[in-house]
């Protein structure tokens, strides 16, 4: 029986910060999964870029999730993955989220970490894209509402 929530947000690639603060909170590690016997976890996005260990924090999330010991939801930083990764079908040599110029050129140092661990273009690359593509941008229990940046009635309608 889940009795509330543990919010946990902007990870950005420091899986070691996660695991001690999971640890803190009585998560315990069995399995390769973190849980809780009566909490559950809120990712409130953001878990890649800047940090040194990329594609640990989403495996910890993701196998959280996957386990239905976690729930989560996209950040920016997920959508602009999936933007950066998917092709833009108004200007065939770029992606959605440019590579080109100047702005690409921000968009890469923004996104490099990700990229540098994940392989970019690899075929894990495109799995781990495929998962953020099925992130709920917020989550509504009735009692309790969670996003990334802000609730915006209008826009969530």
């Amino acid at each position: 029986m889940t009795s509330g929530f543990d919010v946990i947000g902007d990870v950005h690639g420091h899986a070691d910060k996660l695991e001690g603060l999971l640890a803190r909170l009585e998560y315990v590690f069995s399995d390769g999964i973190w849980a809780h016997p009566t909490r559950k976890a809120v990712f409130i996005g953001d878990l890649i870029d800047r940090g040194p260990r990329q594609l640990d924090t989403v495996r910890i999330a993701r196998r959280m999730v996957d386990a239905g010991e976690a729930h989560i939801v996209m950040g920016n930083h997920e959508f602009n993955a999936i933007a950066w990764f998917l092709p833009n079908p108004d200007s065939p040599s770029d992606r959605l989220r440019t590579h080109l110029g100047k702005k690409g050129a921000n968009n890469r140092r923004q996104h490099e970490a990700f990229l540098g661990e994940v392989g970019e273009d690899s075929d894990e690359h495109a799995e781990i894209i495929a998962w953020f593509k099925t992130l709920p941008l917020w989550l509504d229990f009735g009692d309790v509402r969670f996003v990334h940046a802000c609730w915006n009635a209008a826009g969530i309608e």
